[in-house]
Parts: structure tokens; sequence; C-alpha cells
């Protein structure tokens, strides 16, 4: 099944950044094709932040860690991971989707945004944003990225 251009964006991610703060937090930011110069920061943990970190890198580990066992297991089933998705921002926490294709069926699954980031990486499967998800967006050139 195919995304909806007009309610989703192609995006990349742009990189996972340390936030100060009083205890240690962490941010991926992604970036829409079509967002003209605006990021999604998506808050995450230090957990979530170093598997996205480890997958953007290209880092294979000696035994599969988790989201590559995930990727594994999927692929010795015959499934494909199709797309992840962020869709929502509900009481402040972002939703987002793992799509799914084995055979001609499509299977949706709920996950958390940061899982979906680093499960999507480690199988070059797309990343889409809501459209809608704009409001929450920031300028890039309001923040150093290094």
């Amino acid at each position: 099944m195919e995304i909806n251009k007009k309610e989703y964006s192609r995006a990349d991610v742009l990189g996972v950044y340390e936030v100060p703060a009083p205890r240690k937090s962490y941010v991926v930011l992604l970036e829409g094709e079509d967002w003209n110069g605006y990021i999604l920061p998506i808050m995450i943990g230090v957990a979530e932040a170093s598997a996205i970190q480890a997958a953007l890198e290209g880092y294979v580990p000696e035994r599969p860690m988790t989201h590559d066992l995930i990727v594994s297991i999927l692929g010795a089933l015959g499934v494909v991971i199709e797309r992840i998705t962020i869709d929502a921002l509900i009481n402040n926490i972002f939703t987002a989707t793992i799509v799914l294709k084995e055979s001609d069926r499509y299977v949706y699954v709920d996950a958390r945004p940061s899982d979906s980031i680093a499960i999507a990486l480690r199988a070059n499967a797309p990343i889409y944003i809501a459209k809608r998800l704009l409001s929450s967006a920031i300028p890039k050139d309001s923040i150093s990225i290094d």
C-alpha cells in the first residue's frame, strides 16, 4: 500500500545529539524532504540514542543487538519492513507505526519513534513524517548541529 504523499513527507535522520539538561537526554532530528528548512526534534533516551547512532555509523556488533535481532527475525520469516511513519503527537508523546509486508498482506505495528527509526535504519526502510507534525517542528537554522 502506497504512502499518502499529501499527508506524509519522506524524512532523513540528521543525527542524534545530547541535550544539555540536568539529566542526560538526547534528541533525534528528522528532516522532511519538503519541510522547507524545518526539522522535527524527538526526545529519546540514552539506550535509544545509542541504537540509532550505531545504525547511522553502520556499526555491526559481534552479536545482534535488539533492533538487529528484530530485523533478522522478520527477514527469516519473509516479512519486509516496508516503511515507518511518525504519525502524531499525543499528550507530548510522539507515536509511530512500523509497516510490515508479507506477500500481499500489510501489518501495522504501533511502536515508539526511537525503536522505529533504529529498525528502519538497519533495514534500509524509508522513514516518513506526518505533515501535521510540522507545527511541532523548529527552524533548522535555529540550532547548531555539529
